[in-house]
């Protein structure tokens, strides 16, 4: 079982990250953590830093992408931007991917800025094309948008993290053949139970999220992706194990995952 997107740096979970850390080991197969410039307050320091570190302390369980959220893009300057950028290839042997990045209509309202934003996500896409990396795309409420900018790009592995768009983009996505990641909004977001349920079993990842949309309140954590995999046997009436089993393998050959065997 693997928890393919969650942020382990975020407050509230950084807080108490030895222990889910140290749950999450007795059942999960690996961790993708997404490490970004900061957050949630900015900093001269790049908590890209620390998820990095948490890597290189845990080998073969905790990996990383490295991506620049699209609602940080305003607070960053282009000289910020561009070393980020630097910084984060001249890490890229230490990542997995380039994520999550991407549109965001929902917070950002601004025709300007999301034009900027825009551009920052292209810069993003064309690093991954560059550093031949999966990518993780955040698309709220600016799906069809996301998706019409990567078609542009040259990229064999695409994650639609947390997809919760309508589904005539859904099958869009799914017709270039690329992933999507369900999470604990599989119990109550409509067009996440119908791909779930309906979508190849081939083309999804289970991830938390964390320490967003817990399924039993308070902070979430990534040994919580159980209850996504069993969801997803309950909307598929399959094995719990027979899920696990499939959504594993499509974490460890998007990200070409070099799993420790427990």
């Amino acid at each position: 079982m693997i928890d393919s997107h969650c942020h382990l740096t975020y407050p509230g979970l950084h807080e108490i990250l030895d222990e889910a850390v140290e749950e999450a080991k007795k059942t999960l197969d690996a961790v993708v953590t997404c490490g970004l410039p900061y957050e949630k307050v900015k900093t001269n320091r790049y908590t890209a830093l620390e998820s990095l570190d948490l890597s290189q302390k845990n080998p073969g369980f905790i990996f990383v992408t490295l991506g620049l959220h699209p609602t940080q893009v305003p607070e960053m300057s282009d000289e910020e931007i561009e070393r980020y950028i630097s910084f984060i290839r001249e890490n890229s042997g230490s990542i997995v991917g380039i994520g999550e990045i991407g549109l965001d209509k929902y917070w950002i309202k601004d025709d300007e800025v999301h034009r900027r934003v825009k551009e920052v996500f292209k810069k993003m896409l064309r690093l991954a094309e560059e550093l031949g990396k999966p990518v993780v795309i955040h698309s709220r409420k600016a799906e069809g948008e996301a998706l019409e900018v990567v078609e542009t790009f040259s990229l064999k592995k695409v994650l639609f993290h947390s997809y919760t768009g309508n589904m005539t983009v859904a099958k869009k996505v799914l017709e270039h053949d690329y992933y999507f990641s369900v999470n604990y909004r599989v119990t109550n977001t409509k067009t996440m139970r119908k791909i779930a349920r309906s979508f190849p079993l081939d083309r999804i990842l289970t991830e938390t999220d964390a320490p967003f949309l817990s399924p039993v309140g308070g902070v979430n954590r990534p040994a919580n992706v159980r209850y996504v995999v069993e969801e997803i046997a309950k909307l598929r009436k399959m094995d719990v194990s027979e899920v696990d089993l499939v959504t594993t393998k499509n974490a460890i050959e998007f990200y070409s995952l070099k799993v420790l065997k427990k």
